[in-house]
């Protein structure tokens, strides 16, 4: 279950014209695949029902495109349940934990959020432009003055402190949208999230295109209404074989009121306490029929910015970095479609 784990611009399909594809795959979607340079071959492939991935590096520095592709033989309903189901699937082994913040959030959504011991003795050398874990330079100093490290529970009081501090982040984030987003200054050059966010966003020209409203939605938010709309502020802590990565994410399931037969998910991250420095993701899930019988079309995007296209994740190298990304693409929509078929 790694829909969330993918290394990788959000992604709109476009409502094109054309004449139904020989491929037995909807105008629109072989339209849209085609321009992401998806060949002859990968819509033969989806059109026989298996999963189809690209992966290539960004536009932006250190930053990584993904898209993939899935029929599901199931109506779209039981798709966009199901994915919002997937989102907060805890497994124990890749997702650690998952919790939802209310509006305004309280301490108690995050209860079940905590860092490891180590992390928490990590944070004991910690500096501002030498931290291996992403806390502000303001944050740092209150946290210095806070924790008296010679306790016997000062891990219990670092991660109240990172609960406390993750609560008020999303109300000010709540509040004030984009000018509350963090700069990450762990590193000798610090990096403002609101400039990663606004980069990436700027390289997916189909999301201007053809989804402009909710482009507009997430750049003005919390300053305007989207009829059809839905906000869910989430947090997760992921494990992806190096140390576990702690993100807080503004999710909105998006159903366009002219546009009965398609929802779109968009996930944007507002913090990461690793690897990322930026990350927007987007499910578009579009009716179709096969021999009369309702099918879905799942088409994912991810434009990520972060440490593993700079020499950092470990030492993966961009080729690696997108080998990966293309596998992860191929399982997680692989295990949507199987999941879901196997259950009609």
């Amino acid at each position: 279950m790694r829909m969330k784990h993918l290394l990788v611009t959000a992604v709109a399909v476009a409502a094109l014209e054309g004449q139904p594809s020989a491929l037995d795959v909807p105008s629109e979607v072989e339209g849209y695949l085609r321009k992401m340079e998806f060949g002859a071959e990968d819509l033969a492939r989806l059109a026989s029902g298996q999963v189809i991935a690209r992966a290539e590096t960004g536009k932006g520095a250190g930053e990584i495109l993904t898209v993939a592709a899935v029929r599901i033989r199931v109506p779209r309903e039981r798709v966009v349940n199901y994915y919002g189901q997937m989102i907060s699937y805890v497994d124990g082994q890749v997702t650690l934990a998952f919790g939802r913040f209310s509006t305004p959030p309280t301490v108690d959504d995050v209860r079940a959020l905590a860092l490891d011991r180590n992390e928490v003795d990590d944070l004991k050398a910690c500096r501002v432009g030498d931290c291996d874990l992403r806390v502000g330079g303001a944050g740092l100093d209150r946290l210095r003055a806070a924790i008296d490290w010679n306790q016997s529970d000062y891990v219990e009081r670092v991660n109240a402190f990172f609960r406390q501090a993750a609560v008020n982040y999303v109300a000010d984030y709540q509040k004030r949208g984009d000018a509350a987003l963090v700069t990450y200054d762990d590193r000798e050059r610090p990096v403002g999230l609101q400039q990663e966010w606004r980069g990436i966003l700027a390289n997916s020209p189909y999301f201007h295109e053809y989804l402009p409203e909710l482009k507009d939605y997430l750049e003005r938010f919390p300053g305007g209404r989207l009829p059809g709309a839905r906000d869910i502020i989430y947090w997760v802590k992921e494990f992806y074989g190096l140390k576990p990565v702690v993100s807080l994410i503004h999710g909105v399931i998006y159903q366009p009121p002219a546009r009965s037969d398609r929802t779109f998910v968009v996930q944007k991250q507002i913090y990461a306490s690793h690897y990322y420095d930026g990350s927007l993701a987007m499910a578009s899930l579009i009716d179709a029929t096969e021999d009369g019988r309702p099918v879905t079309y799942l088409i994912y995007g991810n434009r990520s910015r972060g440490d593993l296209l700079k020499g950092g994740f470990g030492g993966l190298q961009r080729t690696v970095a997108r080998d990966q990304a293309r596998k992860a693409a191929v399982e997680t929509l692989g295990a949507i479609k199987d999941v879901l078929e196997g259950a009609r």
